[in-house]
């Protein structure tokens, strides 16, 4: 007769009680880790109303602001000038760009608006490439006033020329042209990657 047998004692009930209670804390501080993550996120993108009310959300997709142009588009064709270097070598500038479209119509409500234009290199955190530049002073954006009557585009920032003349506005199409003083320290047509067009 044995007195003492181990071999095949059965486990305490205790310990199995404190499995089934950590299991439990861990099924609820889940359950609770969720929850958080669905109240940060909702919170994250709220709805933010700006001005006329309409819907901005953050970190949901791109945001557009409305032209001057409404759905009526805008061309813009850039135009480049060959700067001859020694030997093989040369550069292409960007000298100028020409604006048409319907957007720039009669009808369309761009008339007596400022145009800022940009140009941008494929970096995402580099700063506006330089358009233009006179006597060693380089501007990155320039700026006119359009009109929608031929000729009569009077004002322009530094580093450009615009105008109007020559081509064709009327209710359905209109027209302008700027050129940029294209001197040393001006970004080449190579680094330029997307142009930019705002309206004020």
């Amino acid at each position: 007769m044995e007195i003492l047998k181990f071999e095949d004692a059965p486990a305490p009930k205790r310990a199995a009680k404190k499995r089934n209670v950590n299991s439990s804390r861990k099924t609820i501080l889940g359950i609770a880790a969720a929850a958080a993550i669905a109240v940060v996120g909702s919170t994250l993108a709220a709805n933010i109303s700006i001005n006329t009310g309409s819907g901005l959300e953050f970190g949901q997709g791109l945001t557009a602001t409305a032209a001057c142009s409404g759905s009526d588009a805008i061309t813009m064709t850039p135009a480049s000038t060959f700067s001859n270097g020694s030997s093989t070598s040369g550069t292409f500038y960007m000298s100028g760009i020409t604006f048409g479209g319907k957007g720039l119509s009669t009808a369309d409500a761009c008339d007596g608006k400022t145009f800022t234009i940009q140009a941008w290199d494929n970096n995402s955190a580099s700063n506006a490439l330089t358009l233009s530049s006179i006597g060693g002073v380089g501007y990155n954006l320039a700026t006119f006033q359009y009109s929608s009557i031929a000729g009569s585009i009077t004002k322009w920032s530094p580093g450009i020329s615009a105008g109007n003349s020559g081509g064709t506005i009327n209710g359905s199409q209109g027209y302008a042209t700027v050129a940029f003083n294209t001197n040393a320290g001006v970004a080449t047509s190579g680094q330029i990657y997307k142009l930019t067009l705002q309206s004020q």
